[in-house]
């Protein structure tokens, strides 16, 4: 054997040493790990490969919270393959154009001039965004914030002016108004240059301005605001005190004269992104109109989301938490130009969930969707309605079909039965819509009068339950030092009550929230094939073992296949989330539990990127 042969034989043989085998355990536990999150400004967030637990008990704070580290020994490869049972999936992926501006196509005059919103394919990474500091006043900038968002303007302003050059060489439009959040204009322009302009490949999606869309509610009579959040089980973090800082809430404005927002007050700012300008706050236009003159529907997602007891307890909201309101409707329907602008300014405004009562008939690529995506990646929590658009698949509505937001299905206050008209995915590229569901039909805050009350039905009516249940596991994670967004996110995921397999009616199924146990949660980051072993001791006499995964994916990646398994102290595998498609698992063991250490596995069945962050969350019951 030549010198160069045996050598070529060696380096062989040594890789083949350190190739993970089937099953086999690697020690090589990862050191700083890139989690993913675009953190130029050095924001907190949490550690990876550690688990916090605490109990779920009026009173837990910070001194009550166990931290421990996922040891080496539970991280390994495992590349067995097994095959998953099929699951839905949409015929065809859509195309650029709005249903709306398609149908227009065939309708209207080519040569009608009409305002469109073009969304460009990004060059651009949204950061995660400085948290408000000590010391500074969402009131009285400049806050750092305040001056990131205007470095990010800067960048986009130059790439965006670029983009729009190069168009412009080859379509007559005229630029109305830009945004920083996506890369997309509003223009006007002929609505016979409509599908030219869709050829070029820098061009996402276009859709209409003002496409006509209704606030995704319907017309019923029912309940009262109390069952609603005995349902979700919302009144114990309620307890908590858990009162701050802000909740944004796109919609049709507020009455906020009304008695249930009002000493003290529970709405904060009053804006109108149709007529006020890209902030919402200039009063010149005669127009201005920030209150719900129109629609009577906002004032009732508030009257949920943080109404007071002033009118009787029964009609209580779900939080007491400061709400802004964000106008984003005409009386005729939806401005997705003012829907972005919304998601900006709520951005800007520190909002920590922003409540999207939206039914855009747009695709995952459409403005909307991907500025709720991008809000996410600043650092929001999105909650969106999935719409009124069912019983029919495939009929989820936007921004609540888009990756990064938990769309919203509905249930009856009274009953609990199944809203019929409730839009359903799959999403486009066929993940699971409903993330959740809530209850919806129930008597809250109507903007008829100062005191008066109505019925706040469809998807509509669900929406602020889970935005406030979302708010109220935000602050209750905060408190013991938990940053990131993401974690929220598996929370809700875990306070649905339907584990794998899941469908497009209930996803992860109706939300109550975790009391009277222990909870654990964290956040790691998966490899293809690597199974992450999380040991939960369990005593005697415990029932009840839940667990959930979310993670987050972008419009333009490929979708990263995770599973949790829950395996007993014997080692037998007791409960699984195993869907192929989705960006949450479910699972459930019911019932009286076996002492001893459990395990919970995450798994990366595929992981088609080079890795992917994952959260995940449980809880015990005692």
């Amino acid at each position: 054997m030549s010198t160069r042969t045996w050598l070529a034989f060696a380096l062989s043989f040594a890789v083949l040493l350190f190739l993970p085998l089937a099953g086999c355990k690697t020690t090589d536990q990862p050191g700083a790990v890139d989690d993913g999150i675009y953190n130029p400004y050095q924001v907190p967030l949490d550690p990876v490969f550690v688990v916090k637990s605490v109990p779920t008990k009026r009173g837990a704070d910070r001194k009550d919270v166990r931290v421990g580290k996922i040891p080496a020994k539970d991280i390994w490869i495992d590349r067995r393959v097994e095959k998953k049972p099929p699951e839905p999936r949409p015929e065809a992926k859509p195309g650029k154009i709005s249903p709306v501006l398609r149908e227009w196509l065939t309708t209207k005059e080519a040569g009608e001039e009409i305002e469109v919103l073009v969304v460009l394919k990004d060059d651009m990474r949204i950061p995660r965004l400085p948290e408000l500091q000590p010391g500074e006043d969402r009131e009285r900038g400049p806050t750092r914030r305040a001056r990131a968002i205007e470095d990010l303007k800067r960048k986009r302003e130059a790439s965006l002016k670029a983009a729009l050059d190069g168009l412009q060489r080859e379509g007559r439009f005229q630029v109305r108004e830009t945004f920083w959040i996506i890369k997309g204009a509003v223009v006007t322009m002929r609505l016979g240059d409509v599908e030219s302009l869709a050829k070029f490949d820098s061009v996402a999606y276009l859709q209409p301005r003002l496409g006509g869309e209704k606030p995704p509610q319907d017309a019923n009579n029912n309940n009262d605001a109390q069952d609603g959040r005995a349902r979700i089980v919302s009144d114990p973090y309620y307890n908590l005190g858990l009162t701050t800082p802000w909740i944004g809430l796109l919609d049709t404005g507020v009455r906020d004269t009304h008695q249930m927002f009002n000493s003290p007050d529970h709405i904060a700012w009053m804006r109108d992104c149709v007529n006020g300008g890209p902030n919402g706050d200039d009063t010149s236009d005669p127009d201005f109109d920030p209150t719900d003159f129109a629609w009577n529907h906002g004032t009732c997602s508030a009257g949920i989301l943080t109404g007071n007891a002033r009118l009787g307890n029964q009609y209580r909201g779900v939080t007491e938490i400061l709400t802004d309101s964000w106008q984003i409707y005409t009386a005729t329907g939806l401005d997705s130009g003012a829907a972005v602008d919304a998601i900006q300014a709520g951005i800007a405004a520190y909002d920590k969930v922003l409540v999207g009562e939206i039914q855009a008939n747009e695709t995952e690529t459409g403005a909307i969707a991907t500025a709720a995506d991008n809000a996410y990646d600043a650092g929001v929590i999105f909650v969106a309605a999935n719409g009124n658009y069912g019983p029919n698949s495939d009929t989820v509505a936007s921004p609540g079909l888009a990756h990064k937001v938990l769309g919203v299905g509905g249930f009856m206050t009274d009953g609990g039965a199944q809203y019929n008209n409730q839009g359903r995915g799959p999403a486009p590229d066929g993940r699971y819509k409903p993330d959740i569901q809530a209850p919806t039909w129930s008597e809250t805050a109507s903007a008829t009068s100062d005191t008066a009350l109505k019925v706040f039905t469809g998807t509509s009516g669900a929406t602020p339950y889970a935005a406030a249940s979302a708010m109220l596991a935000r602050n209750w994670l905060h408190r013991f030092g938990t940053w990131d967004n993401g974690q929220t996110y598996a929370f809700m995921i875990l306070y649905g009550q339907n584990p794998w397999p899941y469908d497009n009616t209930e996803g992860a199924g109706p939300i109550r929230m975790a009391t009277n146990g222990w909870a654990y949660w964290g956040k790691v980051v998966v490899l293809d094939k690597q199974n992450i072993d999380i040991a939960i001791g369990v005593s005697a006499g415990k029932d009840d073992f839940d667990a959930a995964l979310w993670w987050p994916e972008s419009e333009s990646q490929d979708h990263n296949d995770i599973d949790v398994h829950l395996i007993d102290p014997s080692g037998t595998e007791r409960a699984k989330g195993y869907s192929g498609v989705s960006v949450f698992e479910r699972a459930r063991v019911d019932g009286s539990l076996t002492p001893g250490t459990w395990k919970l596995r995450i798994r990366g069945y595929h992981v088609r990127t080079s890795s992917q962050l994952v959260y995940w969350a449980a809880h015990i019951r005692n």
